[in-house]
């Protein structure tokens, strides 16, 4: 404790690093919030001189807020510090930094330029290394398993062949998921998953509508469980797809559903009819099960 006082970065990353295990002692995913806050300030304090494996140990910490008792503040302080840390040709930096580029959510321009970004810098860490599997980054560096040329050849390819405005348009259709999902109005759920099904829109997305039904049929709603089962039904490819389609419609129509009944018989014509009412008696009681009854 007196070196890591006195100014000393190692004394104060082997101080940092006792608090963070013992923070962590009982339970990785929600360690002892007190504990890793003094873990956090003796890695800050030896990283403003520059002590490279505290300003790693901090990225770990910064990124991933454990819970409402993690300082707000945390998850600003990452991308400051890992673009500081890429300037000064900190492989593992700019690694992180390009990952971060090749999501259009965290991209406050145009996501053509961050993709650039993203390319460049995964591409600098290519520079003077040998095709194939050469190894850019050992076990444990990154992650548990090596990384390799290879391996960042195949992501540079996958973010060449992106387009940025389906990417664009895609993270603010996520965005306005997540802001719906967020604010617990089951109807706006259904108001934008119907706006993503109707093939006469210019927002057209399938999957998205069906994650935005999904999330309001999880609270049973009965006209949200009726329009996800409709695009069971129609994308249905073998048995185990139209009992799903049938299940979703069935909780639909005990939910008193209007238009759920025609689409249980639609469903049923592609069932084995002699299968139907054990069937049928499995779901209803499952279904009663989901609702608490």
């Amino acid at each position: 404790m007196e070196a890591a006082v006195e100014g000393d970065t190692n004394a104060q990353f082997e101080l940092a690093g006792i608090y963070e295990e013992e923070a962590s002692e009982y339970d990785m995913f929600e360690p002892d919030m007190e504990l890793l806050k003094k873990a956090v300030h003796w890695y800050e304090k030896a990283a403003e001189k520059g002590h490279t494996p505290s300003q790693h140990a901090l990225l770990g910490i910064y990124i991933y807020p454990y819970d409402d008792a993690s300082p707000p503040e945390w998850p600003g302080k990452w991308l400051p510090l890992v673009k500081e840390m890429a300037a000064k040709g900190d492989r593992k930096a700019q690694y992180h930094l390009a990952g971060y580029y090749s999501f259009p959510h965290n991209c406050d321009t145009q996501f053509k330029g961050c993709l650039n970004k993203a390319i460049s810098l995964y591409s600098g860490l290519l520079k003077d290394l040998p095709p194939g599997e050469t190894t850019v980054f050992k076990p444990f560096e990154i992650t548990t398993k090596k990384i390799t040329r290879q391996k960042i050849d195949a992501e540079i390819a996958r973010l060449k062949a992106m387009d940025p405005e389906a990417e664009e348009k895609l993270s603010r259709m996520n965005s306005l998921l997540t802001s719906a999902r967020n604010s617990g109005s089951l109807k706006d759920l259904v108001d934008l998953g119907d706006m993503w099904a109707n093939p006469n829109s210019p927002d057209k997305n399938i999957n998205m509508a069906m994650k935005a039904y999904t999330y309001a049929a999880e609270k049973n709603h009965a006209e949200a469980l009726v329009k996800l089962a409709q695009l069971n039904f129609e994308r249905a490819e073998d048995m185990r797809d139209y009992q799903e389609a049938y299940f979703l419609a069935l909780a639909a129509a005990m939910g008193e559903e209007p238009t759920a009944p025609a689409l249980l018989s639609k469903i049923a014509g592609k069932l084995p009819p002699g299968d139907l009412p054990a069937m049928e008696a499995a779901m209803k009681k499952e279904i009663h099960e989901m609702w608490g009854e």
